[in-house]
């Protein structure tokens, strides 16, 4: 006999914007732990014979009845629904299915959103009946019920309290909060992290997001990043390396060093392996310390909304079906990709397309949306995604870019042998010119002092600008940064401030500088973290063709849009021309900057 589905709605207003209410609701894993559902145990990805992706998960309800099913994809559009389905293997149901949608209600100024939730339960037997009475339906009303209680945080607040009292080492987490203070951070910094560490949930202690804490504390990224990096060293916070793939972006592994990495990994979800390369596959994760505190980050879903942000939009589209996503405003590069095929295909905010045995096919069909037919012989999962990479994700590129990060962790290097591709890096070299006249003129002990003391000029403004010192050599000086304006603007910094300086210890020194971006290779080269490669040689040449006073940079990085509008208005000189680099096939178009009366630029 087959026993009726029962099917629940629950509507409901609350005094927050969309945006807000997505964030809290849509967040699966921290809203399953905070109305305390079960953990979840995930097995990797599986294919039906349709060739839908799915994962097997198993539980225990109310920690003592197993369970396990099929966890299909989740679908949504970011900021107006989602839905999630579980196909039963075993226990009293055969398939539960969750929608959540977001309705803008404001009146006035005040924003409201409206949700509505809509859930069907398909019992198997008449224990099924009383599982859903016993267990589905008050986890229902704790999901709309999550946003009773929210309040716009005070900056200096961490996220909503857990329920559960949080085991916290008060006495070490008040000594070591003392020690970081002592460090160059910000005192508001020091205190909001000691609040953050003894408030906040388990998930929110077990996955310390620098982006969310700088939202949180209305504080700079940069700033709150250096923050945590001396909070790591003070042993509050520890930090851990994921290799993440750089298409569905989500974690493959984890290590505690550099050293461990592997030069390559394969995701089960989409089917690839790939190289790990430092600016899209490696990242860096903070946690409190467990000596300060007993965190653990439980799974209870994969896959959905806020564990993925990048993914704006999500559908599983049977085969022969026809699927709309809305526009996306704004004219940030998209992408439609396939899960498991991982086939992709660059779009703009609207369009038609279909998708083949062979592929994507962009029609010539006017729309206002993103149509999309499934034209193949089996089902597909379907992403609109954001196409780069999201500038506040601290990849390893960054991170090993900033100073702190060297001065701090000196011994983070990559394994012997060991080579990382970087997709994208700067790498800057300064030259004192003049230098052998300085040493036959002064003598070998006068000369060291005087370039000693301008190393560190120099080692102040690329630290100032979230580069960092790679090496010295002889007197000349290569920095690396993550951002190409951020190493430009060092760069003129450097040159502005040189008189000052020389004026300061009573010097003449005069100094040629040199950038140049594009890929290198990072290893290890005696225990430091090095860049080689092109990029490396070019830079170096580059800076050669420079005189006193003068920043020379490729015309690539003159034309990136970043490093155009720091140059605007700033009183420079600018000249185009081509040169023939020693060791360098073919001529290299170059751009000379120098300065006039130049606005002081500097960051922070």
């Amino acid at each position: 006999m087959t026993l009726k589905s029962k099917h629940y709605t629950i509507e409901k207003e609350y005094p927050v914007d969309r945006q807000t209410a997505w964030e809290q609701l849509a967040d699966n894993n921290r809203l399953n732990d905070a109305i305390g559902l079960f953990p979840v145990k995930f097995q990797p990805n599986k294919t039906e014979a349709t060739g839908l992706i799915y994962r097997e998960a198993a539980a225990k309800v109310m920690r003592v009845v197993p369970m396990t099913w099929k966890s299909l994809p989740f679908e949504w559009q970011e900021l107006e629904y989602y839905t999630t389905e579980r196909q039963y293997l075993d226990g009293p149901l055969n398939y539960y299915i969750l929608t959540l949608e977001f309705f803008e209600v404001s009146e006035g100024e005040k924003p409201r959103t409206k949700v509505r939730l809509t859930a069907e339960f398909s019992p198997k037997n008449v224990l099924g009946y009383v599982g859903i009475q016993a267990t589905g339906v008050p986890a229902l009303k704790k999901i709309m019920a999550f946003l009773d209680d929210y309040q716009p945080q005070q900056i200096e607040q961490a996220p909503r309290t857990n329920q559960r009292a949080p085991k916290v080492n008060t006495e070490q987490l008040e000594s070591l909060s003392k020690q970081l203070t002592k460090y160059p951070v910000a005192p508001e910094f020091a205190a909001r992290l000691k609040h953050y560490l003894n408030n906040s949930t388990e998930q929110d202690a077990a996955e310390i997001v620098p982006k969310n804490l700088a939202k949180l504390w209305n504080m700079p990224m940069d700033e709150v990043l250096r923050g945590m990096l001396y909070a790591t060293k003070t042993g509050l916070l520890e930090l851990s390396w994921h290799v993440i793939c750089p298409n569905c972006r989500v974690s493959k592994d984890n290590h505690r060093s550099l050293s461990e990495l592997e030069q390559s990994f394969h995701c089960d979800l989409c089917g690839v392996a790939y190289d790990a390369n430092f600016d899209q596959s490696v990242e860096l994760h903070f946690s409190v310390h467990p000596t300060v505190r007993t965190a653990y980050a439980e799974v209870y879903c994969v896959g959905s909304p806020l564990i993925t942000p990048h993914v704006i939009a999500q559908r599983i589209v049977r085969a022969g079906q026809a699927v709309s996503f809305k526009p996306v405003a704004g004219h940030t590069p998209m992408r439609l990709r396939v899960l498991q095929l991982n086939d992709q295909i660059r779009i703009g905010q609207t369009g038609a397309f279909c998708y083949t045995a062979s592929g994507w096919v962009e029609s010539s069909q006017e729309t206002a949306d993103i149509a999309i037919v499934n034209d193949s012989e089996k089902d597909i999962v379907v992403a609109l995604e954001y196409a780069d990479w999201s500038k506040e994700t601290v990849t390893a590129a960054k991170v090993t870019a900033m100073q702190e990060f060297r001065d701090l962790f000196s011994s983070e290097v990559l394994a012997p042998g060991q080579k990382i591709a970087i997709g994208h890096v700067t790498i800057l070299f300064t030259d004192l010119k003049g230098s052998t006249a300085l040493y036959e003129e002064s003598g070998d002990a006068n000369a060291y002092g005087r370039v000693r003391r301008h190393f560190d000029f120099l080692t102040e403004h690329i630290k100032q600008n979230s580069g960092s010192v790679v090496k010295t050599i002889g007197d000349a000086v290569m920095a690396v940064f993550s951002k190409p304006a951020d190493g430009v603007r060092a760069a003129l910094a450097i040159q502005e401030k040189l008189d000052a300086f020389n004026a300061q210890t009573h010097d003449t020194l005069l100094l040629r500088v040199g950038l140049f971006s594009g890929p290198a290779i990072a290893v290890n080269s005696n225990d430091r973290l090095d860049y080689f490669g092109r990029t490396v040689n070019l830079a170096a040449r580059v800076q050669g063709q420079g005189d006193a006073g003068e920043v020379i940079i490729s015309r690539a990085l003159f034309e990136q849009p970043d490093v155009a509008k720091l140059l605007e208005g700033q009183g420079l000189s600018i000249e185009s021309f081509t040169a023939e680099l020693k060791g360098i096939e073919g001529e290299q178009a170059l751009v000379r900057l120098r300065m006039h009366e130049m606005a002081h630029i500097e960051a922070g």
